[in-house]
This record gives structure tokens, sequence and C-alpha cells, in this order.
């Protein structure tokens, strides 16, 4: 027995050994930019935040504000495996210290958008007047479509449970770490590319003033420092190669010849004769 299947063992080895080298995955990560990005200030409803720095948090006089972010996901490979998804941004501002109490830390949270919305171009620290089809604090496309509620209604225009959730303090970078939740925004997104309006930023001390924030934005991201960054980490299944599908093929044929020869009837007997 050992004899006969001695010059099998080597064709297994090879039959596993490409097995297990063409399911092999390598990791990646992507780092993306935002590709749209504006605020909703209810002290200027019918304003439009889109080219200036994002806002979210309430200031210290009692009016809140929410960002808005969106990326872009079709740089991502064909048949990425998300395992991470994070997403970056940067306080380039906070409230006065020397007034109405000063800044107070929150957890910011995004929430992935259910609806389209128009970044626009507004321009100054609280806006300029919206354009038709901006996003303001009233409306989600300026003159056209109104939100749910005004700043948008949780379950309406955005999910109400958050994808992730970070604390915010000073001026400086912060990562809103991966999540099932924020996985499963950038999956969705793939499957349905048409459904990504992004993620909306929303303090959770809307209730509370000097929570608000400035965040950098792609408009107005601050000199050297970065604008919104969704950080995502895959893994990539290579498709099988012609020379590991040759070597396969190869191998089971090999294989299979061999064991039709050794239960052979008349190999048995001619080897019992000369034995």
């Amino acid at each position: 027995m050992k004899g006969r299947w001695s010059t099998v063992e080597p064709v297994r080895k090879i039959w596993w050994l490409v097995c297990f080298g063409i399911v092999r995955a390598s990791a990646a990560t992507l780092s993306l930019s935002s590709v749209a990005d504006t605020s909703l200030y209810e002290n200027k409803a019918e304003s439009n935040l889109g080219g200036t720095t994002l806002l979210a948090g309430t200031n210290q006089k009692s009016s809140k504000a929410r960002g808005l972010v969106k990326f872009d996901l079709g740089s991502l490979p064909t048949g990425a495996v998300v395992t991470s998804v994070e997403v970056h941004l940067y306080v380039t501002r906070q409230p006065d210290p020397d007034q109405h109490g000063g800044p107070v830390a929150s957890d910011f949270s995004l929430h992935r958008m259910l609806v389209s919305w128009g970044e626009g171009s507004g321009s100054g620290a609280t806006g300029s007047v919206a354009m038709a089809g901006d996003a303001t604090w009233n409306e989600r496309h300026f003159e056209a479509i109104s939100w749910g509620n005004p700043g948008g209604l949780g379950g309406t225009d955005y999910v109400e449970a958050a994808s992730a959730t970070t604390s915010v303090g000073d001026v400086g970078s912060y990562v809103w770490g991966s999540s099932p939740e924020l996985i499963d925004d950038v999956k969705a997104w793939l499957a349905e590319p048409s459904s990504n309006f992004g993620l909306m930023l929303m303090s959770g001390s809307e209730g509370t003033d000097g929570s608000a924030r400035r965040f950098s934005s792609r408009d107005q991201p601050g000199g050297t420092i970065p604008g919104p960054q969704l950080v995502i980490t895959y893994n990539l299944i290579p498709e099988p190669g012609v020379t590991a599908m040759v070597v396969l093929a190869t191998g089971m044929i090999l294989l299979g010849r061999k064991r039709r020869g050794s239960t052979n009837p008349t190999n048995e007997r001619r080897q019992g004769l000369e034995n």
C-alpha cells in the first residue's frame, strides 16, 4: 500500500498548496476625501454654508447647527471585502472661553443620511443666501424640498441610531472609530450607490450652549489641515491565476489515474505472480 500511494502524495501536496494560494486575501487601506459637505444653521435658516467650514453643535446663543458630509466610493476595487471604516475630522475652532460660559465638550455622532441634499457654495462664517437646490436649515433642496423637520428629522431624513460616536473637546484631530454600523453603511452604499447620501454630524448636547465646533471642510481645510476623510480597510480575494488552475487540473488528473491503476484486478494478479 505504501508503494502504491507514494507517488500520489506530492500531487496531494500541490493540490493543497494551490487551493490555499488562490484563496489567500490581501489587505489594503483606502483614504477618501469628502466630495461634498455643508452645514445646516438654525440661526440662518435660509442660508447655505457649503463653501465654508463645517459647523455642528450649539453655539453660545443657543442656535443649533448640523453638518453633512459625503464620500465617493468609486475608487474602491470591485470585490473588496470591507473590514474596517473610520471617519477622520479636524476641529478648527471652539467657542470663546471668555464668553457665555466657554466651550463645552460633548459626544458627536454620525448618522447615515436617507435623503439627498444640495452642498451649495455659501461662504462666510454663517454662510450666505442659498441658491436653488442648496441645503439650508429648513430645506434639503432650497425652494424645492423641505426636511421632515427643520434641521432634519430622525427616521425620515437620517437614521436615528448613530453609526459612530466620539467625544469632541479642544481643537485638533478626531477619529470616529470603526463600528459594525459604519461598515454596514459603506456596504449599503457599495451595493446601491444611488443610496449614498452621506452622513450627518450632530452633537449629543444640542441642548447645551457652547457645544458647537467648527470642523475643516473640503473647501476650507485650513492650510495643512485635512478635510473630512473616510478611511476604509478591506481585503481582496484574488481570482485564481492561469498557472494555478493548470497545476490544479494536472494534479487532479494524475490523482485520478493513479487511483484507477491501483484498483485494477489485472495489476493486482500480476503483482501476486511476481511475488
